[in-house]
């Protein structure tokens, strides 16, 4: 590999979109941004990489032009790696090998169209690579991180070292047995205990690298273990994340079967932290789960109902996280007959937290399901498995639980109104998302804050337009703006370009309803700056409705514009030709019928 390093002031250009590619590089120091072309004004900054962070690899690897500009910010210095060298270290490098996978492993998920126009075979070619580098990477690194509290009722430790055990056994991942017990007995928690440990991880993540905490019990009869997990980033709200109240239970003396079943739980768990790790958690699942198979579809007899339900509900879990990581509904369908098969062997009354914890998996994969077919029953029968988990979970024991299932209602009822005939579902949609809000503040969980303001947005302008009500789409556009104040073009380019498309769908009814042009002018540019993205990133659909959107508000505006400006010269025209021009203008802005969301 070529150590070659080459400067560059603030501005000065390194490469081209539309250029040959010779060459990757990392950033030694400073900064490099990325951009792409929009065909709509300025070019659109995908990204700002720093120090250590490679670009320039994908068209090295296909041979296929610069898909972006690359440009200085600020003073910089580049590692610059040609061709050759840089095929070599891949194979041979592991570090190099991480950083490739990284780079790579995003775009093709994200935009696998560049990959298939690339060249013949060029797809399949980076599939194959990234594979063995994933292969590579697994035998000579570890990629979890994971910590496990000293079991309640295991006094000499034995079984906590047995579990860390089976855990590091393949050397991908790093496995300690913290030093510290918990302060509360682990076999009985109570509300206050999930809510306190769940924030001890989160606060101790940042400083320790960590991907998974595994904290639980032996029972007092020492024939089961009781094992808890919280992952060490933010908790995703997907099919098959893990909630706080999960348990997988182990028999005591587990066979190595059930060991096999662990890892594909712990895996299923682990909230991936990139781009990399997604990608080594799908495969490393999808082999996880063929080992684990028949022992999480026929728990042990010897264990009670609810710990063989737990069990199934936890190798729902595993199904389910494949299914999102695929975006499959037939996974999400699987791993609902997994929780369906465990409710049946738990009530509410012996067994809340779990039986509460299920309650909310199957309402997660039913309502992804309804949402994937339009199917109006299975999206209330999820509503009424949130529902049935917010008896449980309360908003004074387990508010985090209780406003996510409040936001999920608020998106089935916005789903509804679809093909409702009156607002009702929009109201009782606007009143989950407002629920939700008491407990997702701006300042404590600014993403989730800025998530549910988006869709609250979205319901306000609906129930504005078909009420009439200018109060309400003002409401709608000040939500937006709110959530645009947490999701940025730089950060979160897609999330940003959503707010924006949902701004100017308000903004453009708003100035429909009251003839204000000023309306309709930031109803255009919001559409504008909602299109540079979408085309930026190649997303075609959604380019093709926002260039709808913004054509229905410029032709609106060019005719309240007309109308306008027609006022100073049309008091001398004669009546019937001054009635046929108006009759022409109020026809054209007609046809600027519904905006789509």
């Amino acid at each position: 590999m070529s150590d070659e390093q080459r400067k560059y002031s603030d501005g000065e250009v390194i490469f081209r979109e539309g250029q040959r590619s010779s060459a990757a590089f990392i950033v030694v120091s400073g900064r490099v941004e990325l951009l792409k072309s929009s065909g709509a004004g300025a070019p659109v900054r995908l990204s700002i990489l720093g120090p250590g962070e490679m670009f320039g690899e994908m068209g090295v690897v296909n041979r296929a032009t610069r898909s972006v500009t690359a440009r200085a910010a600020g003073d910089t210095v580049l590692q610059e790696i040609e061709r050759e060298g840089f095929m070599e270290s891949i194979r041979y490098d592991p570090d190099m090998a991480l950083q490739v996978i990284d780079s790579l492993s995003g775009r093709l998920r994200s935009a696998n169209e560049m990959v298939v126009k690339s060249g013949k075979g060029g797809g399949r070619n980076l599939w194959d690579l990234l594979g063995t580098l994933i292969a590579q990477r697994r035998e000579r690194k570890r990629m979890l991180e994971v910590r496990i509290a000293p079991l309640t009722g295991d006094a000499d430790g034995t079984q906590t070292q047995q579990i860390a055990a089976i855990l590091g056994a393949d050397n991908t991942a790093n496995v300690k047995i913290l030093t510290q017990p918990l302060g509360f007995d682990a076999r009985v928690p109570r509300p206050a205990d999930f809510a306190s440990i769940t924030a001890m991880v989160r606060m101790k993540t940042g400083a320790q690298r960590c991907d998974l905490m595994i904290w639980g019990s032996i029972n007092e009869v020492g024939t089961a273990i009781s094992l808890h997990f919280i992952p060490g980033a933010l908790a995703g709200d997907y099919p098959g994340a893990v909630l706080p109240t999960d348990r997988f239970v182990l028999p005591a003396d587990f066979q190595p079967e059930f060991g096999q079943l662990l890892r594909a739980v712990v895996l299923a768990a682990v909230v991936p932290k990139d781009k990399t790790q997604r990608m080594w958690l799908e495969h490393m699942l999808m082999n996880a789960l063929e080992e684990a198979q028949e022992t999480g579809q026929q728990p042990p007899a010897e264990l009670t109902p609810s710990e063989r339900a737990m069990i199934q509900a936890c190798f729902g879990n595993v199904i389910a996280a494949i299914g999102n990581y695929k975006n499959d509904a037939n996974w999400y369908t699987q791993a609902g007959q997994a929780y369906a098969d465990a409710l049946e062997g738990i009530t509410a009354e012996e067994a809340p937290f779990d039986w509460a914890a299920i309650q909310f998996h199957l309402g997660r994969v039913r309502q992804m399901i309804a949402e994937k077919s339009g199917d109006e029953e299975t999206l209330q029968v999820a509503m009424e498995h949130y529902r049935a988990a917010m008896t449980i979970y309360s908003q004074a024991e387990f508010p985090l639980e209780w406003a996510t299932a409040e936001t999920r209602i608020g998106s089935i009822f916005y789903r509804l109104d679809r093909t409702s005939t009156d607002t009702e579902f929009l109201k009782q949609a606007i009143a989950s998302y407002q629920s939700a809000l008491l407990v997702f503040s701006a300042a404590e969980y600014p993403f989730k804050w800025s998530e549910v303001k988006n869709n609250l947005g979205q319901a306000l302008q609906v129930w504005g337009d078909a009420a009439r009500s200018e109060e309400l789409l003002e409401r709608a556009v000040t939500s937006c703006h709110e959530a645009l104040r947490v999701r940025s073009r730089e950060e979160t380019p897609q999330l940003w370009a959503a707010s924006q498309n949902n701004l100017g769908s308000a903004l453009f009814l708003l100035g429909r309803l009251t003839e204000d042009s000023e309306y309709l002018e930031g109803a255009a540019e919001a559409f504008g700056k909602a299109l540079e993205i979408y085309l930026a990133y190649g997303m075609a659909r959604l380019s093709k409705v926002t260039e709808r959107n913004l054509a229905k508000a410029e032709d609106l505006l060019r005719a309240r514009l007309a109308r306008r400006v027609a006022r100073v010269y049309w008091e001398d025209e004669p009546a019937g030709e001054r009635e046929e021009r108006l009759k022409q203008l109020r026809s054209r802005a007609n046809q600027s019928s519904e905006i789509e969301a």
